[in-house]
């Protein structure tokens, strides 16, 4: 598993696992927000931010814990400013993307998704988003799932140009989301990083 020490971006930045439900957890959680209302114009609602809940729970109930094979990056600058976030749990956690895809994932629980990887806005462009995917599929990987999910809104096209450039292809869209899927190799995750 990664930590902060084994992942340099910049001497400016620092990477952490959150592991509990600290401070450092409620400040991820209102970044996330604040990013959202930023990008997408819309605030809190329980039934698309359950799993920013959910990092202020103890591991049993927290998505994003090595308890349910999933994992929760902040990064920091020298300020102790988070400037990015990102973050990895199974699908089933997400049990409406799970139902869409029962015939092709299961019921998700063996099928890794990538969550709310947010840039700060004048952090954007440097490279930072790339680095956050790979860790976070090298991370899915070492977890033992062989296949990555995310999806991202239809009208967000930097977004989907990100993910499209990262080898991610678009197996759904609804005109309002797109759902993307990736499988994860050693092979490809090195091609990824190089």
């Amino acid at each position: 598993m990664t930590d902060a020490t084994d992942l340099e971006f910049s001497p400016d930045l620092r990477l952490s696992l959150l592991a509990d439900a600290g401070d450092k957890a409620t400040r991820a959680r209102q970044f996330c927000l604040d990013v959202i209302k930023e990008f997408y114009g819309f605030d809190y609602r329980r039934d698309w931010h359950g799993d920013l809940d959910s990092l202020l729970l103890p591991p049993a109930g927290n998505h994003f814990t090595s308890l349910h094979r999933g994992a929760f990056w902040i990064v920091e600058n020298r300020q102790g400013e988070i400037v990015a976030t990102t973050g990895i749990r199974h699908l089933g956690w997400k049990p409406n993307c799970a139902a869409l895809f029962s015939n092709r994932y299961g019921d998700g629980t063996d099928i890794a998704s990538l969550w709310r990887q947010y840039v700060r806005k004048d952090m954007r462009g440097g490279g930072l988003g790339k680095k956050l995917a790979a860790l976070c599929e090298s991370e899915a990987l070492s977890r033992g799932y062989e296949r990555m999910y995310l999806h991202a809104s239809s009208h967000a096209l930097a977004t989907v140009g990100f993910w499209k450039s990262r080898g991610y292809v678009a197996i759904a869209d609804d005109g309002e989301t797109i759902h993307f899927d990736k499988p994860l190799t050693h092979h490809l995750l090195q091609a990824a990083t190089a």
